[in-house]
């Protein structure tokens, strides 16, 4: 990640900043490879790791720079997955290329986290209507004679 010529991260993380997310991710991934996992599975473990985006947020990252760390991890996910998971498999392609699928998922389901984090945080307020309880009362001049 340091080699990524794109990115200035030496100057914004320290090692242990850079990777404290990835226990978790790769426990959370390896739990939905494990069961199979479903889209709308993969989407809920993805909303429970939102807080690798706003923790990189609220360190000044840019959306791209957060992107391309899970663009990486991918990378270095899939060719781990290729080589560990024919073992796995017992050579089961099909099944390695499912695994490789969900992985895939899980990871644009990440980076789609982070659009939301960053979206969310430039979205202006809105000044909303405020609820009066009791209502005020009607008069019969408020409605118009058809």
């Amino acid at each position: 990640m340091y080699a990524e010529r794109r990115t200035e991260l030496t100057t914004l993380l320290s090692y242990e900043q850079l990777v404290d997310y990835l226990p978790d991710t790769l426990e959370e991934l390896s739990r939905l490879l494990d069961c199979a996992a479903s889209e709308s599975e993969i989407q809920e473990a993805t909303r429970r790791l939102r807080s690798h985006p706003q923790v990189r947020f609220h360190q000044g990252a840019l959306m791209d720079e957060v992107a391309r760390e899970l663009m990486v991890f991918r990378k270095v996910f899939n060719d781990f997955l290729w080589r560990e998971g024919r073992n796995a498999t017992q050579g089961d392609l099909w099944e390695l290329r499912d695994a490789q699928r969900r992985a895939d998922c899980f990871v644009d389901e990440l980076i789609a986290q982070v659009l939301i984090i960053y979206a969310a945080s430039f979205r202006p307020s809105v000044e909303t209507r405020t609820s009066v309880w009791p209502p005020p009362r009607r008069r019969r001049t408020d409605f118009p004679m058809s």
